[in-house]
């Protein structure tokens, strides 16, 4: 797989990217055990956070049974639970993302929060013994022929084989990595580079873990739940556009209106900024990724929705300044991760994660919020379409307001979710960083 692509890249330069696109994959039948497993990544539904040592260490924290809204301090729903151990690592790795419904408590700090717990795994652990020991050996081999022969090199004239395995050029998801959102299982291979792994002798001590817990009703819960697939993010190269650019040369005015009136170009305004052309754009772009609700890149760059946010002048400070006539916005030349807190429990750094975009919006809806375990009788309104969602985003970026237009009560009214996350995966339950940039205070 190619480098994590930036941000602010055009997207007719990009290919395959390390950014994973997460879409809706059909509901979870009721009593299905994926509902109360923290290996399970869906929308919607209830947490399920792993069981913890039961003679852990203070700084792996405690597993919370309720999430508060920091405003109201009412519970709040789960929108995304997501699984994802890191490719190198011991752990399962699962994060959480809440955000109260209520519209006053929008707009304001601790209205969307998230969590991570990461658990030591032992089928990883062993996994990772099993090819350090394998790579050892071909690397004492190695030096034992070079020690012989000082002056060659393998047969093959490649380099040692530790150096192939231990290099520090390794992807975070290499090209044959499986979807850090696959469930665990005896096969599960999460470890293909093997660079900079450790065993943490305390750690490496017989534990005994407690009870997974799983939140259940009164509190607060989207149904149905759905299962949230994965798959690469993929941008046609510039090829394809030159392509559909020249077979306009053949259409007719009427053809060339209707192909532009399918995407986002026909209802963008001129005062939309380019920070919210590039989000746009690059959510459009994607083959077969229209659908995606949430990106994932450990230790890549967010894509930020628009440039007058306080979120992305703090991430991407000068994004909001005028570009020249024939000036191209580069996001990856202007980002910068300063300003996010290091991990309050391990005092690592925390690097971007995932994003939640607002397609997720349009299904988890106000009607489908409940407290009873299950899906509500309630008559659901007129789902608005995906275009009419379109520019209705457009609007809200460009500060356009229509007259008499009314909040409706518990919708949510985010443009986007940045969750950064602790880099060393430290054992425990927590509350990661998160930031938020909403829809109704992007004015230009």
């Amino acid at each position: 797989m190619a480098p994590s692509s930036p941000s602010g890249s055009s997207s007719s330069s990009l290919c395959y990217t390390n950014t994973l696109l997460a879409m809706p994959d059909g509901p979870i039948p009721a009593a299905h055990p994926d509902l109360t497993s923290h290996t399970s990544s869906f929308i919607g539904g209830y947490p399920t956070f792993p069981a913890l040592p039961s003679a852990a260490s203070n700084k792996t924290g405690s597993t919370p049974s309720d999430i508060k809204c920091g405003v109201c301090h009412k519970s709040i729903p789960l929108l995304a639970q997501v699984y994802c151990p890191p490719e190198d690592g011991e752990n399962d790795r699962t994060m959480y993302v809440f955000a109260c419904p209520k519209v006053g408590c929008q707009k304001r700090e601790g209205s969307v929060r998230a969590w991570r717990a990461s658990v030591r795994n032992e089928e990883y652990v062993r996994d990772v013994e099993e090819k350090r020991k394998i790579a050892e050996k071909a690397a004492e081999e190695e030096r034992e022929r070079a020690r012989q022969n000082p002056f060659t090199l393998g047969s093959d004239g490649a380099q040692p084989a530790g150096s192939a395995l231990f290099g520090s050029g390794q992807p975070l998801f290499g090209a044959a990595a499986p979807s850090p959102f696959a469930a665990s299982s005896v096969s599960t291979d999460p470890t293909s580079a093997l660079s900079a792994l450790s065993i943490n002798e305390e750690e490496a001590a017989p534990i005994i873990a407690g009870p997974s817990k799983t939140f259940t009703p009164p509190l607060p819960a989207y149904h149905p739940v759905q299962y949230l697939s994965t798959i690469e993010e993929y941008i046609p190269p510039a090829e394809d556009d030159v392509s559909i650019a020249s077979s306009d040369d053949d259409e007719t005015p009427e053809q060339k209106a209707e192909w532009h009136e399918d995407g986002w170009e026909k209802i963008l305004p001129k005062r939309t900024d380019e920070v919210f052309e590039l989000f746009v754009g690059r959510l459009e772009s994607a083959e077969d990724g229209k659908r995606q609700v949430l990106r994932y890149d450990l230790g890549g760059q967010p894509l930020p929705y628009s440039s007058q946010s306080p979120l992305t002048r703090k991430l991407f400070p000068g994004a909001e300044k005028p570009l020249g006539k024939n000036d191209e916005l580069d996001l990856s030349a202007l980002y910068t991760d300063k300003s996010i807190p290091a991990c309050s429990r391990c005092g690592g750094k925390r690097v971007f994660e995932l994003q939640v975009v607002p397609s997720l919006i349009n299904i988890l809806r106000p009607h489908t919020l409940t407290t009873t375990g299950s899906a509500s009788d309630e008559v659901a309104p007129t789902a608005i379409s995906e275009d009419e969602r379109r520019k209705e985003l457009v609007k809200l970026a460009a500060g356009i307001k229509e007259e008499g237009a009314k909040e409706q009560d518990g919708e949510m009214e985010w443009g986007n979710i940045i969750v950064y996350g602790c880099e060393r995966d430290c054992v425990g339950v927590g509350e990661e960083w998160v930031g938020v940039e909403w829809e109704s205070g992007l004015e230009l």
